[in-house]
């Protein structure tokens, strides 16, 4: 509710500066839309699941034994 009375505050301040018109609505709608998605899809997940942790530990081997064989040539 508190995002959607900020868009909507967003849009009138915008009118009342650029003037009312039905470009100016969309065009502040698209943008704050935009930049919604983009804060929604840069903040990281705040439910962790059971066994989950925030760290993510990679393991990169280089070297004669990056191959995984399980037998000798």
């Amino acid at each position: 509710m508190i995002p959607l009375l900020l868009i909507g505050a967003t849009v009138v301040g915008a009118c009342l500066v650029f003037g009312y018109s039905s470009f100016m609505v969309g065009f502040i709608l698209m943008a704050a839309g935009i930049l919604g998605l983009i804060a929604f899809m840069s903040t990281p997940g705040a439910i962790l699941r059971p066994g989950e942790n925030e760290v993510v530990e990679r393991r990169h081997y280089i070297g004669k034994h990056d191959d995984h064989r399980s037998y000798r040539d």
